[in-house]
């Protein structure tokens, strides 16, 4: 099951960026690697993560938009 079907989580939004197709997109959010997530609230960055697959920390990430 994935972090995001939890039932606390159906209220975000969640955009998926091609790291090699959309550079402006990887250069706005600014992502210098690949498998970078990054929580917002708002406008306001809350957090980002690079190359992590744990789902603990994923939701923990998250928790932080809510």
């Amino acid at each position: 099951m994935s972090v995001l079907a939890e039932p606390k989580f159906k209220v975000l939004v969640y955009f998926v960026v091609d790291f090699d197709t959309q550079k402006d997109a990887v250069k706005f959010f600014g992502a210098r690697m690949q498998s970078t997530l990054i929580a917002f609230k708002g406008m306001t960055e809350t957090g980002r993560s690079v190359g992590d697959t744990e789902r603990s920390s994923i939701a923990a990430l998250l928790n932080k938009t809510l």
